[in-house]
């Protein structure tokens, strides 16, 4: 996890010292001060502890009930949305205008469609290429070969074969929902916005003209 203060991420937040030394240079008391984690609770708490000792002021953590900017929760249930999804949603929404899908692509793949006017229409969960293949390692007996053809288009051995797979599945969704028969904007165009660690496996597979923020999540 990483602090991330003014625009840009800084250390390492599970790093007591450094992240102490940098509290220590650059917040002052009483600085008003908004977090956003998906770390666990221990970690979570401890981030916000150490703020609240640089600062001598109370940290809102937030939450996906709040009302944020740019964009609206669009779950049935809003608790369930998570919080990094909807700070990739707000920094893609802030890049740029008009309806949007937006692909973190991490551990796991989320994409999201977000209408024109910020609210958020629903989206999908999917397990990142590395994900995938640590599942059916589990559940089946594929052989446990981590060597991955980077050239390859159809797969020629079991890990390259998964990867591909995981890959694909979400080119799929993203045609289908952005610019197929299942995309919910009435033929408006679509901006397709990507980030995470995983972008450059899919962008030279998703449509020309994509938007790619690094850091999305921490953007936001």
């Amino acid at each position: 996890q990483r602090l991330h203060m003014r625009g840009k991420p800084v250390v390492a937040a599970a790093d007591r010292e450094p992240l102490q030394a940098y509290l220590a240079g650059h917040v002052t008391r009483g600085m008003t001060t908004t977090m956003s984690s998906v770390a666990g609770e221990r970690v979570t708490t401890e981030i916000v502890a150490s703020v609240q000792s640089a600062t001598q002021a109370a940290v809102h953590l937030l939450d996906p009930t709040d009302e944020l900017p740019l964009v609206r929760n669009g779950y049935r249930k809003p608790h369930q949305l998570g919080i990094d999804r909807l700070m990739a949603m707000i920094a893609a929404r802030a890049s740029t205008s008009g309806p949007l899908c937006v692909v973190d692509a991490g551990t796991a793949v989320t994409i999201d469609l977000v209408a024109a006017d910020g609210e958020h229409l629903g989206g999908f969960i999917l397990p990142g290429s590395r994900l995938a293949r640590d599942c059916l390692l589990a559940r089946t007996s594929i052989p446990s070969d981590s060597d991955i053809d980077p050239t390859a288009t159809l797969g020629r051995d079991t890990p390259t074969a998964v990867a591909l797979a995981a890959r694909y599945a979400v080119i799929g969704i993203v045609e289908q929902f952005s610019r197929g028969p299942h995309a919910p904007f009435d033929g408006e165009p679509v901006s397709i916005v990507v980030g995470g660690g995983g972008a450059d496996d899919l962008l030279p597979l998703l449509p020309p003209g994509c938007i790619t923020l690094p850091d999305l999540v921490l953007q936001g």
